[in-house]
């Protein structure tokens, strides 16, 4: 049997906090032929699984001689737009970390020039692969839904990424960083065009920085269908790194989950099925990453694209303006 070539990757940002969950199934998939960080000590933290080939300046990695078929982008928020721009000139696959930016214009700027040139990205919305999706699929039409996920806290961030603590870098703090994940479930379930947005952003664990802590939004649709999102950095350090809980209503039934892995589906006639099966988001990262480099060679068909994250991101800005504002705000999402 002839064994198929693998990809020929680029990872700008080897230092983002994810990418060590990325890493593995990166250097056993792809031949990974450039890296970069501006840190030379996070180059060498990475040397074992990609060789010698770690560059300060992301910029190295756009030589033509490369010939890349794809490229991870990580790294600071501050900067995605203006890697992913110049990866898109290139023609160069794309293979992105969430947010993508700062906002929704420069994620939407993303997505513009990745249409035009006809670029495809594929978007880290990992929780597409996991139980959470999967169970939410399965309530038919959805009425009401609450997630609930709290990290760890805002020090985990100062040895490997300490920009996310940044909102210059980052944009925001945890709702940046953690709700978008449960937007994009909400909108693929609802195919929402119009959300009104209440937002409260929380500092009381990070006063040391400028980005918020704990952050929670009611979304809600003019039907009436709504989401609660409440997520934060309030976790303690400690093995079990976080806690979770998610529920939800729809036509079909009612779904509980929590951070114990108990899936509890009930049906309208009120009978239930219980299992226990992975509910965390790590191992989560290494399928999405297969499935990415996988589908390099399809236009990464199937996977959440740079259009699913424009439009999440437009629903993280409202929930910003609202926190800032006191009141809601009213989104019409170009989708």
């Amino acid at each position: 049997m002839t064994e198929l070539k693998k990809p020929r990757m680029a990872v700008v940002g080897s230092s983002h906090w994810h990418h060590k969950f990325y890493r593995e199934t990166i250097a056993r998939d792809a031949e990974l032929v450039a890296y970069s960080d501006p840190s030379r000590s996070k180059l060498d933290e990475v040397r074992s699984f990609y060789g010698d080939t770690g560059h300060l300046d992301w910029h190295e990695l756009l030589d033509d001689s490369l010939k890349l078929d794809a490229v991870m982008v990580m790294g600071p928020h501050s900067q995605m737009k203006e890697v992913c721009l110049a990866f898109i000139e290139r023609r160069i696959p794309i293979i992105l970390e969430k947010p993508g930016g700062m906002n929704a214009d420069e994620v939407g700027e993303i997505r513009r020039a990745a249409e035009v040139n006809e670029v495809p990205v594929a978007v880290a919305f990992i929780q597409r692969a996991g139980n959470l999706w999967g169970s939410l699929q399965k309530l038919g039409a959805l009425d009401y839904a609450t997630f609930i996920f709290q990290s760890g806290p805002p020090e985990r961030y100062i040895n490997q990424s300490p920009w996310a603590l940044e909102r210059k870098y980052a944009g925001g703090g945890s709702f940046i960083n953690l709700a978008v994940h449960y937007i994009d479930l909400f909108l693929e379930a609802t195919s929402a065009t119009t959300l009104t947005v209440q937002g409260q952003m929380q500092y009381r664990l990070s006063s040391a920085y400028d980005v918020e802590d704990r952050s929670s939004a009611l979304i809600t649709t003019p039907e009436g269908v709504s989401a609660v999102l409440e997520v934060g950095y309030t976790f303690p350090t400690c093995p079990e790194f976080r806690y979770l809980s998610y529920s939800a209503r729809g036509k079909d039934g009612f779904m509980a989950m929590d951070r114990n892995g108990d899936i509890a589906i009930t049906s309208v006639k009120g009978e239930s099925d219980v299992v226990n099966a992975n509910v965390d988001s790590g191992p989560l990262t290494s399928i999405f990453m297969a499935a990415a480099i996988a589908g390099i060679a399809n236009r990464f068909e199937g996977l959440a694209g740079i259009a699913d994250l424009h439009r999440t991101m437009q629903v993280v800005d409202a929930a910003y303006e609202s926190a800032e504002k006191g009141t809601a705000v009213t989104v019409q999402i170009a989708r």
